[in-house]
């Protein structure tokens, strides 16, 4: 038996069950299990036939490759346009040359329809890690090889397609959960790791459908996970509707109370999100200290930025026409100009903060490549961004040597910190052989939310 302890997975249901089968993203999105069921439902048949095209050689690997990712970026349904799914899809196709093209759509056809046995499915993970490790072998710069670890993910994740009720997808957000819950014990060996997955979910199955008295599908179990490692979220979705005697509310909070705490997340930088928000409580919080929110929230993301591993530079409230400070990562020579933004309502570009940043970006990107940095990005933190201004994060790219503007909402930045302690191969450094790493979260522009990194780390 893989399951030591039915009684935790039992009290996660409970609880599931009370809130009324709802879970949360880290960014405070609430979804139904019904509603996001049937649109996984909707959508299963269009992906099917997609695979089913390549694998009756319809369709070429390129092909394949490309609608696929345009599926997964118009429908984020399944988590796989992240660094586990579509990225290492694409660093296996890319990492070799016409002719290896041609072998590699040889060996997908393998090893993407459903295996029937474990033995079958442990074959076809060897097989592909077999492959993964020649290209990486015969590259000079491992980090443009795909990596090995991402296999079971990639490959559950089709096998779910063909049969959902059958392979769970090998997702991080469920390991991450079965490891608070101290039910977690995988083998180094990749094949054999998704094999002990696939028997836990099994077990879980059994003990959730002897315990609710229904049948329980891998969906849903996964969904219950989901519920668990946000359930924070739900509690104060229910406190903002004001009724104190919702099931949510009493449940959760009681669930709190009477479990360890399991979040990596020091109390410290817990409430940037509280800060960044800005709101009319937290002033009354922060002002019994003689500060005000905004110089609170430019310290505890410095905390925060130097917990990731950065080298801070902090410069902060009345240094003038500066920035709120400089990250700096000399081991993968990238540094990040940042400013932060206290905002009720969210922040929006001004005239004269674009023209302020310009400033800032003018001034330090020559001292910053003077030192080495070949990389130096631009990020404004806030509680939540205008998604509708493009133009000046446009602009900021095109009249300045900055090489990305990033607006990085709060709650994003403690995904990555959480990420970042829980995980010791997610580094500062771009993704690679050892997986993916903060800087490819830096390195391109727009708004960065939690679901966002969730997604990309391959929830």
């Amino acid at each position: 038996m893989t399951l030591s302890d039915e009684r935790q997975i039992i009290r996660v249901w409970d609880a599931f069950a009370d809130s009324d089968f709802q879970y949360a993203s880290d960014s405070g999105d609430i979804y139904e299990l019904g509603e996001m069921n049937q649109e996984r439902e909707d959508r299963l048949p269009v992906r099917r036939e997609m695979l089913q095209d390549f694998l009756d050689g319809k369709t070429d690997l390129t092909t394949f490759k490309q609608e696929m990712d345009s599926e997964c970026s118009s429908h984020k349904l399944w988590g796989f346009s992240g660094f586990s799914g579509q990225m290492f899809f694409n660093m296996l196709v890319s990492s070799v040359d016409t002719e290896g093209k041609s072998d590699l759509a040889v060996l997908l056809r393998k090893v993407l329809p459903a295996p029937e046995s474990e033995e079958k499915a442990a074959d076809r993970i060897q097989q592909l890690k077999v492959h993964v490790e020649e290209v990486k072998s015969g590259v000079e710069d491992a980090r443009k090889a795909p990596n090995s670890g991402f296999i079971p993910y990639f490959l559950s994740y089709f096998w779910q397609l063909q049969e959902p009720d059958t392979y769970p997808i090998y997702y991080k957000s469920i390991r991450r959960a079965l490891s608070d819950l101290a039910i977690w014990d995988p083998s180094d060996d990749i094949a054999e790791g998704y094999l002990y997955f696939w028997r836990l979910n099994e077990e879980i199955r059994d003990v959730l459908e002897n315990h609710a008295d229904r049948e329980i599908n891998l969906w849903t179990i996964e969904r219950m996970f989901l519920f668990w490692l946000n359930r924070d979220e739900i509690a104060r979705s229910g406190e903002n509707t004001g009724d104190n005697s919702t099931p949510n509310e009493k449940q959760i909070g009681t669930t709190e109370r009477q479990s360890l705490p399991d979040s990596y997340i020091p109390p410290i930088v817990s409430v940037l999100p509280d800060l960044a928000r800005n709101s009319d409580e937290m002033q009354d919080i922060v002002s019994e200290t003689g500060q005000a929110v905004e110089t609170l929230f430019e310290d505890r993301l410095a905390k925060c930025l130097q917990m990731l591993g950065y080298t801070v530079e902090e410069r902060g409230q009345g240094s003038g026409r500066n920035p709120d400070g400089i990250a700096k990562a000399r081991r993968y020579n990238y540094a990040i100009i940042y400013d932060a933004k206290a905002r009720q309502k969210g922040y929006r570009f001004s005239t004269g903060d674009e023209r302020q940043f310009r400033d800032y970006i003018d001034t330090e990107v020559g001292h910053l490549q003077d030192q080495g940095f070949r990389n130096v990005y631009f990020a404004v933190f806030s509680s939540s961004f205008d998604a509708d201004r493009p133009d000046p994060v446009r602009r900021l790219k095109i009249e300045t040597d900055i090489q990305e503007v990033r607006l990085v909402v709060a709650e994003a930045l403690l995904e990555l910190l959480e990420t970042r302690l829980r995980e010791p191969d997610f580094t500062l450094g771009p993704s690679g052989a050892e997986g993916p790493g903060v800087q490819d979260f830096f390195a391109e522009s727009g708004t960065l939310t939690a679901a966002e990194v969730q997604e990309q780390i391959g929830r």
